[in-house]
């Protein structure tokens, strides 16, 4: 009787099956990679900045925050304006890899640039400026900065199956069972939303640059 009673009473635990599996990889498939590349290409990018120069990270200013002298001196404004216009061109790039039907291998090299450029940032400062450097990145720099790759890894993602739906469609005979149209309407969508999303880092950025980049002294 207590034998019935208990198999009544604890539920039982569902299994993880193998098309749930399937379904997870096919759902967050590409995000989980263009994650990974991001991730690989900031290992990268901080291992690199022990080795890289002032004319390196003079250069890399203008697509990542690596001058901070140059930054510090700008206003509010200026500093949105710097940063929004550094991840608009990472965005729309993406976008125009996405239209063509040869983007992948290149959607792929640019999100790995991004996070090389960010682990230059960050190792930078960490290396140079050691806790000072570290509190201000986490403090000022990251959260913009986690905001902005988290919609560019998901953009990504939507613009590698756009590219691959267009280079199949390039190449195969068979018309294809969807509106090219209706797709692309979809795609520039889920750009619109991607670049206020990069507006809102943007803005978020520059707040934090203006209430805590001056408590830090480099």
């Amino acid at each position: 009787m207590k034998s019935i009673i208990l198999s009544l009473a604890l539920p039982r635990r569902q299994k993880l099956r193998l098309p749930d599996f399937r379904g997870f990889i096919a759902r967050y498939g590409l995000f989980l990679l263009f994650a990974a590349i991001l991730l690989a290409g900031l290992t990268f990018g901080a291992v690199y900045a022990r080795n890289a120069d002032s004319r390196t990270l003079q250069s890399l200013d203008i697509l990542f925050t690596t001058n901070l002298d140059a930054r510090l001196g700008q206003s509010p404004f200026g500093i949105f304006c710097a940063c929004f216009a550094s991840d608009f061109l990472f965005l729309l790039s993406v976008y125009l890899l996405g239209v063509a039907a040869w983007g992948v291998p290149f959607m792929l090299l640019l999100v790995g640039f991004k996070g090389f450029g960010t682990g230059v940032t960050a190792g930078y400062l960490c290396l140079s400026h050691a806790l000072s450097g570290a509190g201000f990145y986490l403090l000022v720099l990251l959260p913009g900065t986690f905001l902005f790759c988290t919609a560019l890894v998901r953009f990504s993602a939507v613009a590698f199956r756009f590219s691959k739906q267009a280079f199949f469609g390039a190449v195969s005979n068979v018309q294809p069972d969807f509106s090219p149209r209706q797709e692309l309407i979809r795609f520039s969508s889920r750009f619109l939303t991607a670049l206020c999303v990069t507006f809102a880092a943007s803005l978020l950025d520059a707040l934090l640059w203006s209430l805590f980049a001056g408590t830090f002294r480099f």
